[in-house]
């Protein structure tokens, strides 16, 4: 297709810097993008603090499960229709930001909804809180096909490990800052006060991180594709997966890896209800499962470079396997720590190298549908965070943590001996797909 006029019209005038100096700043910003809203993970994480907030307002267990349909479900699957637009757009960064503040927004709408009815109507509060969780997270979904494409456009495929994994380190160690802030605060207020304080202080992290994205540099126009009638557009995705068995291969893999998850928003709660423990262990699991990410991101980020984001996804799978087990096995609330710390070499690792992983399967101009059909077809399998509460409530945690065990198992063995990595190599090589 040839690009009109108005579509490769330059956003942004060209700077007086050479090209190694605006993948250097480029390289920088993202960095420090990434790094402040990563921060605010310590605060608004889904694996401990939401969860803790939901109970705190009255929910039960198949509400802690509904968080994380309302998470992932709500992210991934608007990403197909959104992929639709995107791939269209020649200009990246013009998406990403509008529909990245439209999500900040509506975290800053639940600080004024748990501030002013958390304490005198905690029921209509929690109605509130995940309507408006769940409205932020498909903004979410809607502004991610934009944005990874926009980051992947800026950084070579040779640094795109490291810079992931540089963001979720400094981001981690961030997160630990805030997560400590956020174990004062729930221990000095009163509720709702302390977590309505420590939402506000996670938004206006997140809109800092905005505000440094919008200096990023996105010189060049994008290869763009025709856009196709939704109806057509819909009935030739089947056509990706037919033709890419690679591709096909690692989406059965995910499907076994996401499930494997599903423990993970019911881990802080067992630990309340079955240990009997008070709030303040939500800061002290927040901050191991954060701590570990500071180190163990650098590790996979440099695997990933060396030997391929397929290895990085195998330490990744792993440590949620390890999860499920040591879970299975904890004889006291302590070894919750160390669930945690598994939880969080997972966390900081395996959203991100899926992303990466999908998006060289394809070529440049389909990266935002490669990452919104794979979100997309995954997210259905979000919803066993229902089951999750079911199984809780019927049949107990342990379960649960052995499901997700068997899923994790499962997912791992089809990742090791089924799944090709896209780059073609096993030591070594930088090259690959840009």
């Amino acid at each position: 297709m040839t690009q009109s006029d108005s579509q490769i019209a330059r956003v942004e005038p060209p700077p007086p810097l050479s090209p190694q100096d605006v993948e250097r700043r480029n390289f920088l910003l993202n960095l420090l993008d990434g790094a402040l809203f990563i921060s605010s993970g310590g605060i608004v994480t889904v694996q401990t603090v939401i969860p803790a907030l939901v109970v705190r307002l009255g929910g039960n267990d198949v509400a802690v499960g509904a968080l994380v349909v309302v998470v992932y479900v709500g992210a991934f699957l608007p990403q197909v229709l959104a992929a639709r637009v995107v791939e269209t757009v020649a200009w990246k960064k013009p998406w990403s930001v509008k529909y990245g503040f439209y999500q900040r927004l509506l975290l800053l709408l639940n600080v004024f909804v748990i501030w002013t009815l958390g304490a005198s109507y905690p029921g209509l509060a929690l109605a509130l809180f995940l309507f408006l969780f769940a409205a932020q997270q498909v903004m979410g979904g809607i502004a991610t096909p934009g944005w990874f494409d926009f980051f992947t456009k800026l950084t070579p495929v040779r640094k795109r490990g490291r810079l992931i994994g540089l963001r979720i380190s400094l981001g981690g160690f961030g997160a630990l800052l805030s997560g400590l802030l956020l174990t004062w605060l729930l221990s000095r207020y009163p509720f709702p006060a302390n977590y309505a304080i420590a939402l506000l202080v996670a938004s206006l992290l997140q809109f800092s991180s905005l505000f440094v994205q919008r200096k990023a540099l996105e010189l060049e126009p994008s290869k763009i594709s025709v856009r196709k009638p939704l109806f057509v557009f819909l009935r030739d995705l089947p056509e990706v997966l037919r033709r890419d068995p690679d591709f096909r291969k690692f989406l059965i893999s995910s499907a076994f890896l996401v499930p494997a998850t599903m423990p993970v928003g019911f881990f802080t709660v067992y630990v309340l209800r079955r240990f009997q423990t008070g709030e303040g262990i939500v800061g002290t699991l927040t901050l191991s499962m954060i701590a570990i990410q500071v180190v163990s991101a650098l590790v996979t980020g440099y695997f990933a470079d060396r030997h391929g984001n397929k290895l990085a996804l195998i330490v990744a799978a792993s440590a949620m396997l390890c999860a499920s087990t040591v879970a299975l096995l904890a004889p006291s609330a302590e070894w919750f720590i160390l669930v945690y710390m598994f939880v969080g070499i997972n966390a900081g690792t395996e959203i991100m190298t899926r992303y990466t992983m999908a998006v060289e399967y394809g070529p440049p101009e389909k990266r935002a549908t490669y990452v919104g059909l794979m979100n997309t077809l995954l997210a259905p399998l979000y919803l066993s965070g229902l089951l999750g509460g079911v199984i809780s409530e019927t049949l107990g945690y342990g379960a649960l943590f052995g499901l997700g065990f068997c899923c994790s198992a499962i997912g791992l063995w089809l990742l090791i001996n089924k799944v090709r990595e896209p780059r073609g190599f096993t030591t070594g090589s930088t090259t690959g797909p840009s």
